[in-house]
């Protein structure tokens, strides 16, 4: 995996990684942590192979989903 990039809300870290190769599973890593430690860790499919990058449909399920983890950890 490698990060496709990370921000900071409340103390919390959010960081995206997509799939390095074609050999590990071609879905968004989405790892939440605080402290150091993981809160949240969740899988996301790509409906496309991220060959220049991240198809536009896929970050916008990324950020979506994002967004859903945010409020579920009450940090809007």
């Amino acid at each position: 995996m490698e990060s496709a990039g990370s921000f900071e809300l409340s103390g919390h870290t959010f960081t995206c990684y997509l799939p390095s190769s074609d050999a590990e599973p071609q879905e968004w890593t989405i790892i939440v942590t605080r402290d150091g430690e993981t809160v949240r860790r969740e899988t996301i499919p790509l409906l496309y192979r991220p060959i220049f990058g991240p198809d536009v449909g896929d970050c916008a399920a990324r950020d979506y989903r994002v967004e859903q983890i945010i409020k579920e950890l009450g940090l809007e």
